[in-house]
């Protein structure tokens, strides 16, 4: 897309910088700046990505030694009930931290989508594994080209954000604020649960917007639509994970509409298109449009609204649904829509348990002017989504 509006010679355009698609230079920039980073390093052979991981204090093999609470990943458990941390959300804990006395690493493609071969790796051994995997794969978006490097990187610990952004001309609005509820399930760590939309006017709010303007700084994002993810933890603050330049994927519009008020499809259009003369729109449309002037930089709530991901939690072939279990689901007051997808729905089909957000079986969006309410409904569904599809 940067090669293609750089082509066409189009105005308002970031121009070219490998930096916003390769995740290992992109922290790079970021560091340059000043941004606190985790420790990362690209490697070319599997003895450098041992000799890295052993300098983050991963060990060699994680059976041999004995699982316990981790003194230096207590801090933020421990001030759960009287800090800001924990109180920018309300679904879940929405940690990120590892109970165990050692640390862990992440292995991942310097370029990918999603979760896409990116590995939490709590040994050498399984770093020796993940490497494996990645080296001589397929570089995404580069079909002819082969990952010659993989990138080991310190696994931040803490609570994970996403931030939808818009840019005008380098002046960058958050559109909204999310936070994760990610549990482990079905053998894998960290299972999407909940996206949270919270309120960006805490003083942990705050401190993460300030911090994901600054790596678009760092990226030279002057304009259009960005999805950010950073690791927030009391002590060490914000850390980036990654910037994507694109909108957030999932159904966001109805949850920021009654939580915010607006969105960022909306933000968008104002920045590239507002500003115009009465003649430049049609008539009667002034309602429509949103002015950038008066857009907060950074958006309060005014109830609570997040998006349950179902977890699937049964593998096998599928008999049915529990209807009894969606029943009370559509009833709860906190619920405003739903959807199973159809892989999850069709009798007989094959499924499979949820490991990722890629395997999620459906998902629920919840909206409640009442704290506890909204809380207790969510508790309601996680805990019915053990029993949600019945396999013979």
């Amino acid at each position: 897309a940067e090669k293609f509006g750089t082509a066409l010679n189009l105005a308002n355009h970031d121009g070219i910088n490998s930096a916003r698609r390769n995740k290992f230079q992109m922290n790079e920039e970021c560091a340059k700046m000043g941004l606190s980073v985790v420790k990362q390093k690209l490697c070319q052979t599997i003895d450098e990505a041992r000799v890295f991981a052993r300098s983050l204090g991963v060990v060699e093999d994680a059976e041999d030694v004995t699982p316990g609470t981790d003194a230096d990943s207590n801090t933020d458990e421990d001030n759960a009930d009287n800090n800001d941390f924990f109180n920018a959300g309300v679904l879940g804990r929405g940690t990120n931290t590892m109970s165990t006395k050692f640390p862990f690493c992440i292995v991942k493609p310097f370029r990918g989508a999603a979760s896409d071969d990116v590995f939490l790796c709590k040994d050498v051994r399984e770093l020796d594994i993940a490497f494996g995997k990645i080296k001589g794969s397929t570089v995404f978006g580069e079909p002819k080209n082969k990952h010659e490097s993989v990138l080991v990187q310190e696994f931040a610990s803490g609570t994970e954000y996403a931030l939808d952004t818009v840019s005008k001309n380098g002046e960058h609005k958050i559109a909204a604020l999310w936070r994760y509820d990610k549990r482990p399930a079905n053998g894998a760590p960290f299972v999407y649960h909940a996206t949270e939309l919270v309120d960006a006017n805490t003083e942990t709010g705050k401190s993460i917007c300030e911090y994901a303007k600054k790596t678009l700084d760092a990226l030279g994002i002057r304009w259009g639509l960005t999805h950010t993810e950073i690791i927030f933890r009391n002590g060490i603050g914000p850390r980036l994970v990654e910037v994507n330049c694109r909108q957030h994927n999932m159904d966001f519009i109805p949850l920021a509409m009654a939580a915010v008020g607006y969105n960022s499809l909306d933000m968008l259009l104002t920045a590239y298109l507002g500003g115009e003369g009465n003649d430049f729109y049609p008539p009667d449309t002034d309602h429509l449009r949103l002015d950038w002037d008066e857009l907060p930089d950074a958006p309060s709530t005014r109830v609570y609204g997040a998006m349950v991901h179902l977890v699937c939690h049964a593998k096998g072939r599928l008999a049915g649904l529990n209807m009894n279990a969606l029943s009370e689901i559509a009833e709860l007051e906190s619920v405003r829509d739903k959807e199973i997808y159809p892989s999850f729905a069709e009798v007989g089909s094959t499924i499979e348990p949820t490991v990722n957000i890629k395997t999620d079986a459906g998902w629920i969006h919840l909206v409640h002017f009442d704290k506890e309410t909204f809380r207790k409904d969510y508790e309601r569904i996680v805990e019915l989504m053990p029993v949600l599809f019945e396999v013979e």
